[in-house]
């Protein structure tokens, strides 16, 4: 059967060239999110700054905790600089070098330059982890003293012998430049060089390097010394790196937990939807061959025959089209890798990985996925007697399987069973997934159930359709409901299409608009923004003696873990709680939170206030103690002293503004908020802030949105990465709408003939067709429309606390008229060129 499937593809290659064209996007699109998923964890970064030293000691910045998937630590995790004295003794190293790290601009016209975000001050002996090398001056040896890298030197126009301005630890200090370095590498970031004295002292934890690099002696066999080196460390808590793993030191912030999870679900609804798209293809393709099914089974062929060639058939066509599909979803992937390494989510220098895994796994996925559809496709044309398959020419019996209803009724209670998980055991942004699932799950279970719903709905809308459109309103009814069968096998990308975009872009629009709940309760738009390092201790101070000002709050953000008691909210999501910092007397007044008991004012030292309806559920209340761990590694026990009201699924924990910026990266506050005095608008406000900001170079005045990006930054990512995801996805389900249409309306060439020969014109076919595509396109938008609400109301309940999502209606109404144009325009144009052949030989039999 196998050899009669390859001389059916070959005679029959225009039938399926619509299968072939479905399978080799699915393949595109499953390999671009195969080649990301892997390169997320891989976590290739090589080594940059550090690349000299082969190998590399830095903190520990994954974190484990029973029963919870591995989380990343948000701040950057530092080792004990003392160590470095036990592992420039082991045998072979040549020079343990001590990483001291902190942000620093240069200045100019107090302005910075370089690469701002991603500027740092080292002390001078990192140079030597690269290597830098001196192309102009000396090395720094005493306080007061720095050198440029090339690049800061050339934008500052600053040379050896100059003074230059530097911003750090939120102010500004004049240095003396005694020299110019150029990198030996490619360099990503801004690099000044310090002495060793003002390294320590700039270092934000006293006695804490963010890494320590040892220099090999030439010989030394680096894996021998990679084991020495893990015995030495081994009760501080740090890690060794070598290899590319090395870039992890550099990086310590990066989590790729965003790239694997957004590759998986790409992988995942590729899937989906290609199973669909191409089952649908199948059922049209192999619909209209059932004069030649019928025949095999009249020579004898047996069911099974028959199966094993549809099979064969669909294999052979899936092996070429994914084998084609490998370098075009290599290339697709590292495009959409690029575009996440534009938003942030993938850190510039990670290395894209073209491996062979995500080609051979996304070949044998689409092989059993092809092999899947066709089983299900082919099932009926399989099972069909001989004498109903030869007569089945005129209306379609309609039998709907066991097996096909109870994987419908199974993928129903899939969808509700996830509709559970997302209203009860889930929070935050995370109620995406599940949601997303449900509503796949509920449109596969529609899918399945598609002939039947066709038949229902067109007996429905028939009558509506031809009493407003007349004979050939009436013509497209009667083919509607003669042809349920194939009618749902196009109706269901039409569903895919209009349900995933509808989904998926009210979802983004919902999750980007309910950010502001994190400040609305703030009392003025008004925020003094810092510096990448932050704001300059004495900044609160000059803040609160403006006239304008009746109040302000230094605010620090993070995030964290509950270690005890057991959190029972599974620590909220992967990232963990949102920490939030407010200077404690003044957090009640700038509108921090909504006191239910005790007072944020209370809020001094190793304290701190959770959500009334969380600390039901910790069994924890004022006077108990939490034990959290912060982005940085370290814990604190912390007592509880105060309760406030939270909305559901944006609940925080509060402590003053000084115990959690400790722990953050710069140990500096980032931002001040403010309380205006009585009848001082946002505008007097911000002029106010303006006088402030004008003696701190790098600080400015933001609204409240910018402040909420300091702990939503993630947001915007997110939003074009879906966005991203959401463009390819209904690409390929546009294509296949095109496809299904082709296939269907090119198969009733017959019939137009036959139609001509009885005295229809060419415009009352085409106006027939026209009312079956706007047929086809009603039915699935009313059944897409089903489908995206499985996915926005358990997320708009647990985010916006409405049934109904957030954003504009035009978007709905935008999905909805492209799929009807899209629909009508893919039915007309087959049909077009299919009535370019003369009635005579359209009519004449096969």
């Amino acid at each position: 059967m196998f050899r009669l499937s390859l001389r059916t593809v070959r005679f029959r290659w225009r039938s399926f060239l619509a299968t072939f064209v479905a399978m080799g996007l699915a393949g595109v699109i499953m390999t671009a999110g195969g080649a990301m998923m892997e390169t997320g964890l891989r976590a290739v970064l090589p080594a940059q700054r550090l690349n000299a030293a082969p190998i590399v000691v830095a903190g520990n910045g994954q974190y484990e905790q029973a029963g919870s998937p591995v989380a990343h630590l948000s701040e950057r995790v530092r080792v004990d600089a003392s160590l470095a004295g036990e592992l420039s003794s082991l045998p072979g190293v040549d020079k343990a070098v001590v990483d001291w790290s902190f942000a620093a601009a240069a200045l100019k016209d107090g302005k910075p330059v370089g690469k701002k975000e991603q500027s740092f001050g080292h002390g001078w002996q990192s140079a030597a982890l690269m290597p830098y090398q001196l192309t102009e001056g000396k090395a720094p040896t005493a306080p007061g003293e720095v050198v440029l890298d090339a690049g800061v030197a050339r934008e500052a126009g600053a040379g050896a012998g100059g003074k230059i301005d530097v911003a750090l630890k939120g102010g500004t200090r004049a240095f003396t430049v005694t020299g110019v370095a150029e990198p030996t590498g490619q360099a990503v970031e801004s690099s000044l060089f310090f002495s060793e004295a003002d390294a320590k002292r700039f270092a934000p934890v006293q006695g804490e390097a963010d890494a320590i690099g040892l220099l090999v002696k030439p010989g030394t066999d680096v894996s021998a010394l990679e084991q020495q080196v893990d015995q030495a460390i081994a009760d501080s808590g740090a890690i060794t790196l070598t290899g590319d793993e090395r870039g992890k030191a550099e990086y310590a912030d990066v989590d790729m937990t965003d790239l694997i999870v957004i590759a998986g679900l790409l992988v995942a609804l590729a899937l989906m939807v290609g199973i669909l798209g191409v089952a649908s293809t199948l059922s049209l393709s192999f619909q209209q061959r059932m004069k030649e099914m019928a025949t095999l089974r009249a020579i004898g062929a047996t069911p099974r025959q028959v199966r094993r060639m549809v099979v064969g058939e669909t294999v052979s066509i899936s092996l070429v089209a994914t084998a084609l599909a490998a370098l075009p979803g290599l290339a697709a992937g590292k495009w959409l890798f690029d575009a996440l390494t534009d938003t942030g989510i993938a850190p510039e220098g990670f290395v894209f990985y073209r491996g062979w895994l995500p080609t051979t796994v996304a070949c044998v996925v689409a092989l059993i996925s092809s092999a899947t559809a066709a089983i299900i496709a082919g099932r009926r044309s399989a099972l069909a007697k001989p004498t109903e398959a030869l007569a089945e020419e005129g209306e379609q019996k309609l039998r709907l399987g066991k097996v096909r209803l109870i994987s419908a009724v199974i993928c129903f209670l899939i969808s509700a069973n996830l509709w559970y998980v997302a209203l009860n055991l889930v929070t935050g942004p995370l109620i995406a997934s599940p949601s997303t699932f449900a509503s796949i799950f509920f449109a596969v279970g529609l899918a399945l159930l598609g002939p039947v719903i066709s038949r229902a709905l067109t007996k429905v809308f028939g009558p509506l359709l031809q009493s407003v459109t007349g004979l050939s309103g009436y013509l497209a009814a009667l083919n509607a409901r003669a042809r349920a069968v194939r009618m749902a096998a196009v109706i269901t990308p039409v569903m895919l299409l209009t349900g995933i975009a509808t989904a998926n872009l009210y979802l983004i629009s919902t999750e980007s608009s309910v950010k502001s709940v994190y400040t609305e309760t703030l009392v003025s738009d008004a925020v003094l923004r810092g510096g990448p390092d932050g704001l300059e201790p004495g900044t609160l101070e000059k803040v609160r003696a403006l006239p304008e000002v009746e109040t302000a709050a230094e605010f620090v953000a993070s995030t964290g873990f509950i270690e005890a008691p057991k959190d029972p909210w599974g620590n909220k999501d992967l990232e963990g709680w949102q920490l939030l910092g407010y200077t404690p007397d003044a957090a009640a007044a700038v509108g921090a939170a909504k006191e239910a008991e005790g007072k944020l004012a209370d809020l001094e030292g190793n304290s701190v206030a959770i959500a009334k309806e969380f600390s039901k559920e910790l069994k924890a209340g004022i006077g108990d103690t939490l034990t959290v761990r912060f982005g940085d590694g370290n814990t604190e026990k912390l007592n509880i002293v105060a309760l406030v009201e939270a909305k559901t699924s944006f609940e925080t924990i509060m402590m003053s503004a000084d115990t959690l910026a400790k722990h953050t990266r710069g140990t500096l506050p980032s931002h001040i908020v403010v309380a205006p005095k009585s009848g001082v608008d946002d505008t007097e406000l911000a002029a106010a802030l303006g006088k402030v900001t004008a003696q701190l170079p790098g600080t400015e005045v933001v609204d409240r949105d910018r402040l909420t990006d300091a702990f939503a930054h993630h947001l915007g990512a997110q939003a074009l990465v879906s966005y991203l995801m959401i463009g390819t996805l209904l690409g390929y389900i546009t294509i296949s709408v095109m496809n299904s249409l082709w296939l269907a309306v090119r198969g009733r060439t017959r019939e137009f003939g036959l139609q001509r020969l009885t005295g229809a014109t060419r415009a009352q076919v085409m106006r027939m067709m026209a009312y079956e595509g706007g047929m086809t396109a009603g039915i699935g938008i009313l059944l897409g429309t089903l489908v995206a609400p499985m996915t926005l109301i358990p997320f708009s309940l647990a985010r916006a606390d409405s049934l109904t999502p957030t954003g504009p209606v035009w978007m709905y109404f935008a999905t909805i008229g492209f799929a009807a144009l899209l629909t009508v325009g893919a039915t007309l144009v087959p049909a077009w060129q299919a009535l370019k052949v003369r009635p005579l030989e359209a009519a004449a039999p096969a």
